[in-house]
């Protein structure tokens, strides 16, 4: 947008600035090739490679002559195209485009006004008059003009598309009664990105705060280890020989009683 109002800018400040001076280019009575009354005739040099045109005071035929001096042809007079339009002059006087030719060839022809004295007969080089520094200017400021007519909509539609779509939740959420709404922080303002665990604790539940605190539970007494040498066994560890309260002094079987002993036990457990 900034850009498209700088060269609508410009353009139209080079134009106001250039239009006088062109107006006065374009005036048929003030820049012109050649200048005939009514009856007149003048030999002047032409170029294949431009187009001229003529203008009278009135909207009537051209009636006149342009002949190659070099083989005598008469050089055919058209009918003026939408572009080689009317004119207005400086001091309000309107040129009426009456005819327009490209000469064969290069070279020197004679231009002959057939009309009555006073009926003048204006001709134009547009050649020349596109090679004028004004053109350029012209040229230049109508097309800022344009350029920058078609970016200014352009860029204001794109600006209010922009903020359209900002202002749509990018994020939503159901809740536990099935109503979607969006996710946002407390004030209401919407926001497009993720939000946190208590963004979305405070959309879902009226904005409540979410309480995180662990509330600790008594541990039930566990079932103690199995072995007293545990590692996970806590507390201080009773002595075995704390509990025995006699030690039996007594000499030991000698192992062969023990072997028979033992013999003795596995067979009665065997058999029943």
């Amino acid at each position: 947008m900034i850009a498209g109002a700088i060269v609508l800018g410009i353009s139209i400040a080079v134009m106001v600035s250039v239009y006088p001076s062109w107006m006065a280019t374009l005036d048929p009575g003030e820049n012109h090739l050649l200048e005939l009354d009514g009856g007149e005739n003048e030999t002047v040099n032409l170029s294949k490679e431009s187009s001229y045109l003529l203008f009278r005071l009135n909207d009537v035929h051209h009636n006149s002559t342009i002949t190659e001096e070099a083989t005598g042809t008469e050089v055919t007079v058209g009918s003026p195209n939408w572009i080689q339009s009317d004119r207005e002059g400086v001091d309000g006087e309107w040129y009426f485009a009456v005819g327009t030719f490209i000469p064969d060839e290069s070279g020197p022809h004679t231009l002959r006004n057939n009309a009555g004295e006073g009926e003048v007969l204006w001709a134009i080089d547009e050649m020349e008059l596109a090679n004028n520094s004004d053109s350029t200017y012209i040229t230049g400021g109508c097309c800022g003009i344009l350029f920058g007519g078609c970016l200014l909509p352009i860029a204001f539609a794109l600006w209010m598309n922009g903020r359209k779509k900002a202002a749509k939740a990018g994020i939503v959420m159901q809740t536990a009664d099935g109503i979607t709404i969006p996710i946002a922080p407390m004030d209401g303002t919407v926001q497009q990105r993720v939000p946190t665990t208590d963004e979305i604790w405070r959309s879902v539940h009226g904005g409540e705060v979410l309480d995180l605190t662990i509330n600790q539970q008594p541990q039930e007494q566990g079932t103690p280890a199995p072995f007293a040498d545990r590692p996970d066994r806590v507390g201080e560890l009773a002595r075995v020989v704390d509990d025995i309260d006699t030690v039996d002094d007594s000499v030991p079987q000698s192992s062969d009683d023990v072997g028979e002993e033992a013999e003795r036990s596995w067979k009665s457990w065997d058999e029943g």
